[in-house]
């Protein structure tokens, strides 16, 4: 009688394999050779007593008793995931908090909902600043920020994952010519003077240039403020044109206006260190922020209808 014992890689193996219909294909999948996993399964059918898979010329499939057994499998393995989520969860409750910094997106307060009560953040708009944090230790998660020509350059021990590609709308007052328009194409913006926030490491205001560029015209950029409250004044008062995130209302006296073919784009990226206790909670924090996010643009009129308009593909 087989003294082998089934363990968690077992079930993982013999899930991958069912999962990729191939030895080759479960073999790549695992990170191992074919020959290993060969092995692997043939002990595990013998020390079941019945084989789990035919042979055919294509690949593999379950038998009967390999169907039982892969959903089994998948059942202990889902249980498996989410002790260690609970586990690590109620562990760090009792450790230090998470460490979290990033830009004021909506996204930035949705994540410390979700992480609860055992978290420290500020807010940091400066990509190398929050690199660097990352880096050394002194954060533990971050939202941060890329835009079209400006990629992240992040280390080795931090992983990163995209939360929204978000669209970026434009404001105007509502005596422009476009304002009662669905969408403004950008080129009908070439005479207008511009609200731009004050350069950074980001990329968004050279983003800002080329696209006006390739849209047939410079940017005539008379103000600079990285402030929302006065640009949306200028806006208003003085008759500029500036760029706005989508969600949100609009307020008096301004049009929030989608841009024809969505050329001015930024990626809301979360980015944490691998060895922090938060990596064994990404999923599961990624899930709480997209739905928080969805709940904002339904609350915004001007996005929702973008959004339902075709607009969900692009930003997810």
């Amino acid at each position: 009688m087989s003294r082998m014992r089934l363990e968690v890689r077992h079930l993982e193996v013999v899930v991958a394999i069912a999962d990729c219909g191939s030895l080759r294909k479960a073999a790549a999948r695992l990170h191992l050779t074919q020959p290993a996993v060969t092995t692997q399964l043939k002990r595990i059918e013998d020390h079941l007593g019945g084989a789990l898979f035919l042979r055919t010329a294509d690949g593999v499939r379950l038998t009967p008793t390999g169907q039982d057994f892969v959903q089994e499998a998948r059942s202990m393995l889902t249980q498996l995931v989410a002790l260690e989520r609970v586990t690590r969860r109620n562990a760090q409750s009792s450790s230090a908090p998470t460490r979290l910094a990033g830009i004021p997106a909506h996204h930035f307060g949705l994540l410390v909902s979700a992480l609860k009560d055992n978290v420290t953040s500020r807010t940091i708009k400066e990509t190398g600043t929050l690199t660097a944090l990352l880096t050394t230790g002194e954060l533990d998660i971050a939202v941060m920020r890329q835009f079209p020509g400006t990629p992240l350059s992040l280390p080795p021990n931090v992983g990163h994952r995209l939360l929204t590609r978000e669209p970026l709308f434009v404001g105007v007052p509502d005596h422009h010519p476009c304002a009662q328009e669905p969408e403004i194409p950008l080129e009908a913006l070439a005479g207008d003077k511009w609200v731009m926030p004050e350069p950074d490491d980001s990329g968004m205001n050279a983003h800002f240039a080329r696209e006006c560029a390739a849209a047939g015209f410079e940017q005539r950029i008379a103000h600079f403020s990285s402030e929302a409250h006065v640009a949306l004044t200028l806006i208003r008062e003085a008759g500029a044109v500036c760029p706005l995130y989508p969600v949100g209302g609009t307020p008096p006296g301004i049009a929030r206006l989608p841009v024809t073919g969505n050329p001015l784009v930024r990626e809301v990226v979360l980015a944490w260190r691998t060895d922090a206790p938060v990596a064994g909670e990404i999923d599961d924090l990624c899930e709480q922020v997209a739905a928080g996010y969805l709940k904002l643009v339904e609350e915004s009129e001007v996005y929702a209808r973008w959004w339902r308009e075709g607009g969900e593909a692009f930003a997810t």
